[in-house]
This record gives structure tokens, C-alpha cells and sequence, in this order.
């Protein structure tokens, strides 16, 4: 089959993707030995390097094996450069928007225009990052693309079956059940937890987290074998999400939660408090919260709208047509 040279220039992005990544995991490891050899530093400081280097190798290899897959033309791997750009969007379209808006001051000695030439640079950054994004969403979801990575050749009819699960459902089934895998080592921090307008602590936030990502794991995997509890399952779990953060946002007094979230927060890292600098790192730790916030109640409900437009493709029977993608 033939590869398009769109194809091929991606493998080689992505291939230069994990081998930063690669280098970055490599960097990461090594500020975990240097911190060990240095004089006692907060536990989240030392073991955040090697989760930190955990993550970035598993994206290189994801990458790398990706890249492999492209050049085979294996279908396998054009699904994984969309997912590719879904997250490259989910990190890049909130940099780009926050950036600006971050309440960054002059600092000390530092030249008066480094706040505006450091906006520049990460806003830069996180742009490329979304249009990467963007573009190989579009790109790798082209009908002349998709084509040379079937492998039955073009123009010849295919089987219809409903039981072919959607590609927004893949998406959103595999982020589930990755997504609350990674967060169960972020368990062991302690964090404090805002539920329904209420902050929790201690074990409490333990096990509600616990819980979360127990029933975000099942609705994810239930999404992924098309069973129609787990589209119900999902649904339940990104209908309370958004509430969730709703309800955390329109709360009289939640500013003030906020700062003892943040006091705590900084005393389980172990992290000083210092008094002059206390304004500065709230303002910013308020403004990434609250956009954060807002974002993700955006993106759940994008989600959920996936998951109530593709009904059909939970319960159809085979003989009917197929499922939206």
C-alpha cells in the first residue's frame, strides 16, 4: 500500500517527540540520584523524579512504537496518532488561553521584559503543541488516510456491523481507564480533596478518590466492550463530574477553602510558606485552579456529549447499520 508523505513526515515527528521524551526521562532520573546524595529534601520532591521519568519513558515507548506502526501502515497506530492529538489539545489549548492571563509581576533582578518574552515563549509553545494537535486530528481522520491503512483495498465494500466501536468511544474509554491508573500513585500524597463544595482530608479524601477512579476505571472499561451498563456507568460519572465542579465553583466561601487547600497542599509537600511571597503564589495557584476548573467541567461535558450521541452503538443489533464515529 502506498504512504502518503504526510504519513511518513509524522512517524519521523513522533519518533523526535520520543526521543525527547526519552532524554527528558533520562534528565529526570538523574535529578532523582542528585537529590538522593543532597541534604534532605520533602519525600514529593526525590519520588516525584521517578514517577515524573516513569511517565515520560512510557510516552517514549508509546511513541516510538507508534511511529513503527505508521510506517507499517498498521491501523493500530493511525487510531493512536488521534489520540496523540486529542491529548496534545488537552494540554496545548489550556497553555495557550492561561498563559496570557497568568498574574505574573516583576521579580527581583530579573529584566522588566522577561515576564512578557516568557509569555511569549510558552504561549508559542503550547500553540504548537494544539496546532499538532489539530492537525493530526484532521489529517489522520481524511478518508485518503484512512484508506492506506485498511487493509482490504480502496474502493472494495467492507462489512457493516454496528458491534464496531466509534472512535470517540475508544478515545474516551481508553483515557478513562488510563487516566485513573495514573492518578492511584497520587493517592499516597495525602492530597486534600474538593468534593461537592466541600473540602476533605486525610483518608477521607483517600477514599473518595479511591472510589472516583474505581467507577471512572469500570464505566471506561464497560465503554470499550460496548456493554450498555457502562455507557450508563459513564454517563452517571461525567453527569456527577460536572456537577461536581459546578457546585465547587458557585459555593459561597469557596476562595477561602481554596487558600486552606493550598496551605495544606504545600505543607504535605513539605514546601515553606513564605509571607512575602504568599499573594504572589496564590494569585497564581488561584488563577491555574479556576481555569483548570472550568476547563475540565468543558471537557467532561464534551464527553459526555460523545457518549449520548453514539446510543446506538451500545445497543443495535448487527444487522443494523453502523455506529457514528
Amino acid at each position: 500500500m502506498y504512504r502518503s508523505v504526510g504519513v511518513t513526515v509524522s512517524a519521523v515527528v513522533v519518533f523526535i517527540g520520543s526521543a525527547s521524551m526519552l532524554l527528558m526521562a533520562a534528565f529526570s532520573a538523574l535529578a532523582f540520584v542528585i537529590l538522593r546524595n543532597m541534604p534532605p529534601q520533602p519525600v514529593f520532591v526525590r519520588y516525584s523524579m521517578i514517577g515524573v521519568a516513569t511517565v515520560e519513558l512510557a510516552f517514549a515507548i508509546w511513541g516510538i512504537l507508534s511511529g513503527i506502526g505508521l510506517l507499517r501502515l498498521r491501523e493500530w497506530a493511525r487510531i493512536s496518532m488521534v489520540v496523540f492529538g486529542v491529548l496534545l489539545l488537552v494540554v496545548g489549548l489550556p497553555g495557550l488561553v492561561f498563559i496570557p492571563l497568568m498574574p505574573l509581576g516583576p521579580q527581583g533582578n530579573v529584566p522588566e521584559n522577561f515576564v512578557l518574552m516568557f509569555k511569549l515563549g510558552m504561549g508559542a509553545f503550547y500553540g504548537v503543541l494544539a496546532a499538532l494537535g489539530g492537525g493530526w486530528l484532521y489529517f489522520f481522520n481524511k478518508r485518503t488516510v484512512k484508506d492506506q491503512f485498511r487493509s482490504v483495498p480502496q474502493g472494495t465494500p467492507e462489512p457493516v456491523s454496528s458491534r464496531v466501536r466509534p472512535l470517540s468511544i475508544s478515545i474516551i474509554g481508553w483515557f478513562l481507564t488510563v487516566t485513573s491508573v495514573l492518578v492511584l500513585p497520587v493517592l499516597l500524597l495525602r492530597f486534600p480533596l474538593f468534593f461537592f463544595g466541600t473540602l476533605f482530608t486525610g483518608a477521607h479524601a483517600q477514599l473518595i478518590m479511591l472510589a472516583w477512579c474505581g467507577l471512572q476505571f469500570a464505566a471506561g472499561v464497560g465503554l470499550l466492550r460496548l456493554r450498555p451498563w457502562g455507557r450508563t456507568l459513564a454517563l452517571c460519572t461525567f453527569s456527577l463530574g460536572m456537577l461536581n465542579g459546578l457546585i465547587t465553583i458557585l459555593v459561597p466561601g469557596s476562595q477561602a477553602r481554596l487558600l486552606q487547600a493550598m496551605t495544606l497542599t504545600m505543607q504535605r509537600l513539605g514546601v515553606p510558606w513564605p509571607p512575602e511571597q504568599g499573594p504572589m503564589l496564590f494569585q497564581t495557584w488561584s488563577a491555574s485552579f479556576w481555569f483548570g476548573l472550568v476547563f475540565g467541567v468543558l471537557f467532561v461535558g464534551v464527553q459526555l456529549w460523545f457518549v449520548v450521541r453514539n446510543k446506538q452503538a451500545f445497543y443495535a443489533r448487527e444487522d443494523s447499520p453502523g455506529a457514528p464515529s
